[in-house]
């Protein structure tokens, strides 16, 4: 008995637990009513509640009429049912997608909504073995690798799919013998779809010509997929620390030496694996990948490229730093306060300056100082600029601030962050980096001009009598 075999695909994948209220997906169609009558059958043996849900996509005059449909059976049946309607061709419009994607958009976007207010655990939908030998060829077409022939997972999150050991025609026998009507959609057989061609000109081709029992060994490949993809999954997590040099909301930082070092295919799944953490697993392909990676493997000191899903990527030296955070051009000036404190809105940094006498002096880390009577009379903290220079220590001459921090290995996206202290184009000090030769602090140096960063509280020292922030 089918319901039966759907109970023990069920119990063995661990799809629904005692107590689960599930929300089933419910078309109208074929697929969608065999799963609701069947859940609904073994509702009291697996001790589950079950709702259904359907959404009017307005895109069919007969949409008006499904809708209607599927309240009466489920009324029929003592069925709770919910249903929403989306204009879905406006929506694609609005957000430049095809009928088919904004139509699963607003699908799963209202199971969602429905399963938090609700207080439902589950979201069922009626995808069977067929459909998993569409999307292994689907995929295989597209180019995918190991990932992609797994085909369709018999649960995701909060979403469970109960049929997917089922076949399509034991689905329509079994409706024909419980008397079940359905609805059928033409859609589903217009061959503009990629996936229609697939399942009613490719699989019946496959199956006449190579082999009847093509959709069984695809499902086979599925599940063989499946395992070995997991295998390379938790190989992936193991390596994963030795790449990642950082990782905060939004930015991952990997090392580029190391992720090199790699195999090429754990290389590829780092990096799917970073996309996968800033922004979802989603619409991630192989060309995306690549690109990363080809990235990489160039020579020069910083390359920059921006993917989709506004994902940047940047490659600076041994660094690939992928982030979703939009690169800023960081632009301010303010004049030093001398005895006094400025606090940079721009980068949320606070500076104190202060005179001390060299007899006084004594460093800590991260201080900044220079000789004051080698210094203009008036200097300020500002960004980087078109044309700065600096005389860097060790070398006669000047060289170009983008050349310094080249040199330095400085990372593209933080250069405009750098606070430089400067008088017109020339630079006495990169704070943090390093200063000028023409201010550096020597045996004959009277008095000690003194920078401390001071933005994490610490280190509070020096005249303080001055506090200026920038004008509102």
């Amino acid at each position: 008995m089918l319901a039966n075999q759907i109970r023990k695909y069920i119990e063995q994948n661990k799809l629904l637990e005692q107590g689960d209220r599930v929300i089933v997906g419910v078309s109208g169609g074929p697929d969608s009513m065999a799963l609701l009558h069947i859940l609904y059958k073994l509702a009291d043996s697996l001790r589950i509640e079950v709702i259904a849900a359907h959404l009017n996509h307005g895109l069919r005059e007969e949409a008006e009429k499904e809708e209607a449909f599927v309240k009466d059976i489920c009324q029929s049946w003592g069925i709770s049912c919910y249903s929403r309607q989306v204009p879905v061709a406006d929506l694609a419009r609005a957000q430049k997608m095809t009928l088919e994607e904004a139509g699963r958009s607003a699908r799963y976007g209202y199971f969602y909504d429905l399963l938090e207010g609700t207080g439902a655990e589950r979201i069922a939908t009626a995808h069977h073995r067929d459909d998993v030998a569409e999307t292994v060829l689907l995929h295989f077409l597209r180019g995918s690798g190991i990932k992609g022939l797994r085909g369709i997972l018999p649960s995701s999150g909060k979403l469970v799919r109960p049929l997917l050991n089922t076949g399509k025609s034991e689905l329509l026998t079994y409706l024909e013998n419980e008397k079940i009507d359905y609805c059928l959609d033409e859609s589903n057989f217009d061959p503009v779809y990629l996936r229609n061609r697939i399942r009613h000109y490719l699989l019946p081709y496959l199956q006449k010509e190579f082999n009847p029992r093509i959709v069984d060994k695809l499902s086979q490949l599925a599940l063989i997929a499946r395992d070995e993809n997991e295998a390379l999954e938790e190989e992936t997590r193991r390596l994963w620390p030795q790449v990642l040099l950082n990782e905060e909301a939004g930015k991952l930082v990997l090392d580029n030496r190391n992720l090199f070092r790699l195999h090429p295919a754990f290389r590829r799944r780092i990096v799917l694996h970073a996309f996968t953490l800033l922004s979802g697993e989603l619409e991630w392909s192989l060309a995306d990948v690549e690109k990363v990676l080809e990235l990489g493997d160039k020579t020069g000191s910083s390359i920059s490229l921006q993917l989709k899903k506004k994902v940047w990527v940047n490659k600076s030296y041994d660094r690939i730093i992928i982030t979703t955070q939009t690169p800023a051009t960081v632009n301010y000036q303010y004049q030093v306060p001398l005895p006094g404190r400025l606090y940079i809105t721009e980068t949320g940094e606070l500076y104190a300056f202060s005179l001390v006498k060299r007899e006084d002096f004594k460093p800590e880390p991260g201080d900044t100082y220079l000789d004051y009577d080698k210094l203009p009379s008036t200097v300020f903290l500002r960004s980087r600029r078109i044309g700065d220079y600096i005389h860097p220590l060790g070398m006669n001459g000047s060289k170009k601030l983008k050349k310094y921090l080249i040199d330095l290995k400085h990372p593209y996206f933080e250069r405009d962050k750098i606070a430089l202290l400067a008088e017109g184009h020339e630079i006495y000090a990169a704070l943090g980096l390093g200063i000028s030769r023409i201010a550096a602090v020597s045996s004959e140096t009277r008095t000690i001009f003194l920078i401390k960063n001071i933005s994490s509280g610490e280190n509070m020292v020096g005249d303080t009598s001055t506090f200026m922030r920038p004008p509102d």
